[in-house]
C-alpha cells in the first residue's frame, strides 16, 4: 500500500512541476535554466519533464482539473513575481486536490465498469 505521499512524490509532484514549467517556458518565454532556479529544481529535471520522460501521464490527466488548472496559475504569477517557490502554496495543498481528483476519476471509472459487467450478465 502507497502512502498518499509517496504517490505524490513519484507522479503528482513531476506532474505539477512539468505544467508549470511548459506555462512559464511557452507563456513566458523563460529558458529551461531559468525555470529550473525559480522550481529550485536543476535544468536536466525541467528538460525530462519537457521531454515527456517525468510527469507527462499524470499532466495530461491532472490538466483536466479545474482546481490544479487555477493552482498552476496562481503559482506561477507568484513564483514570477518573487523570483522563487512560493512559500504560501505548497505543494502539500495541490496533491491532496490531485490525489482526490485522480481517485474519484478512478473510483468512477471503476464503478462504471462494474455496471457494465453486470448488464453483460444480465443480457
Amino acid at each position: 500500500m502507497s502512502f498518499p505521499c509517496e504517490i505524490s512524490a513519484k507522479y503528482v509532484i513531476p506532474a505539477l512541476r512539468l505544467m508549470i514549467a511548459k506555462k512559464l517556458i511557452e507563456k513566458y518565454g523563460l529558458t529551461q535554466s531559468e525555470v529550473a532556479k525559480l522550481l529550485g529544481v536543476t535544468q536536466p529535471s525541467i528538460s525530462h519533464y519537457l521531454n515527456s520522460k517525468r510527469g507527462i501521464k499524470m499532466a495530461k490527466i491532472l490538466s483536466r482539473s479545474r482546481d490544479v488548472r487555477e493552482y498552476v496559475d496562481r503559482y506561477v504569477e507568484k513564483v514570477l513575481t518573487s523570483g522563487s517557490p512560493p512559500e504560501d502554496m505548497p505543494f502539500c495543498e495541490i496533491c491532496e486536490t490531485a490525489i482526490k481528483y485522480v481517485a474519484g476519476k478512478r473510483g468512477r471509472a471503476h464503478e462504471a465498469a462494474r455496471q457494465k459487467n453486470r448488464l453483460n450478465r444480465l443480457g
